[in-house]
């Protein structure tokens, strides 16, 4: 829904709220409010006062580091890693100028709130990445739905992986937040791809089922239901090609 840039590396961020607005702290000392979205309630204040408080901060150095730290907010900050969703590491009255225990972000989005919870119909989504020396924000929201639809397909296909690999990964570049769950075994390759963001139109179906062997696709499904039948489904055909 809305895009946040910077130029400058290294850069520090803290995100928060500012009445009901998303909200970005910058090191060089401004603040620049992103607009509302769902499930703004459940990120922290953001005060800029003798020590900065906020939600979650971000830092990126380099060419392609993004690193994320909660601060100690009330309903925490999650990730992805390759096959699940961990919790941000969470520590309030952090030190902006040392990164070393702060959790690296590749390919993920922020959420805002612990989807296994019953906080709100709506989550926030902050999805960092870089292009050169330039830090991009996208941000926007989630439902509860969509999270546990996630979660769901996640654990599934841990339970299939077998000697095979699970991984999933969001394309934080295109605004809808396309999120893509695999299980790849030897030749054979499942994919279940999703758009995260529902702050953002997208044309289509909202999830894509792909099983592919050897590069050939045999079989493929698009539908707007929750595709947890079609996956087991999928992965049982697996097994057997």
């Amino acid at each position: 829904m809305y895009t946040f840039k910077i130029s400058r590396t290294p850069v520090v961020l803290v995100i928060g709220r500012v009445g009901k607005e998303l909200a970005v702290w910058s090191i060089d000392g401004t603040v620049t409010t992103l607009g509302s979205i769902n499930g703004i309630e459940l990120v922290d204040e953001l005060k800029v006062e003798r020590q900065i408080v906020g939600h979650v901060a971000i830092a990126s150095f380099g060419q392609y580091i993004i690193k994320a730290m909660d601060m100690g907010s009330k309903y925490g900050s999650y990730t992805l890693s390759e096959d699940s969703l961990v919790r941000i590491p969470s520590r309030g009255g952090i030190d902006l100028r040392k990164y070393n225990d702060w959790i690296t972000i590749r390919n993920a989005f922020i959420l805002i709130g612990d989807p296994n919870s019953n906080y709100s119909d709506y989550y926030p989504l902050i999805c960092p990445y870089r292009v050169g020396d330039t830090l991009f924000i996208n941000t926007g929201y989630t439902s509860t739905g969509s999270i546990r639809v996630m979660l769901t397909i996640l654990g599934i296909l841990r339970n299939y992986a077998d000697r095979g690999r699970v991984n999933a990964s969001c394309m934080c570049r295109i605004p809808s937040m396309p999120l893509e769950i695999a299980l790849m075994n030897g030749d054979k390759y499942l994919l279940i791809r999703t758009h995260l963001n529902e702050g953002q139109a997208s044309t289509g179906n909202k999830y894509l089922v792909l099983l592919t062997k050897g590069g050939n696709v045999i079989s493929k499904y698009s539908l707007n239901d929750n595709p947890t039948d079609i996956v087991v489904k999928m992965l049982n055909e697996m097994r057997s090609i």
